[in-house]
């Protein structure tokens, strides 16, 4: 018996659980956007430990601009996988 949820594909025969990799394809603009994000947060970690002094009108234009490269990420991937697609020979 098998069900799927949560994006696990779950096999009581066995007692394992194994990842459904087939379910989502990588994207590297949520990857550029989440070190990103985890960059300014940590920067601002450490001016609230007081090892660094952090300037917000550094940190806030970093973070648009590094969301930007993140925007630019996704969609070069999205024209890439769309134009894989129509290149790709239907069977």
């Amino acid at each position: 018996m098998r069900r799927d949820s949560f994006g696990h594909r779950f096999d009581h025969s066995f007692g394992h659980s194994f990842p459904d990799r087939s379910r989502h394809a990588f994207e590297p603009g949520k990857l550029v956007a989440g070190l990103v994000i985890m960059g300014v947060a940590a920067a601002y970690g450490m001016d609230a430990a007081g090892e660094w002094n952090v300037r917000p009108e550094i940190a806030l234009p970093a973070l648009l601009g590094g969301l930007c490269a993140a925007a630019l990420t996704s969609a070069l991937t999205y024209a890439l996988r769309r134009r894989s697609r129509r290149a790709a020979p239907e069977d």
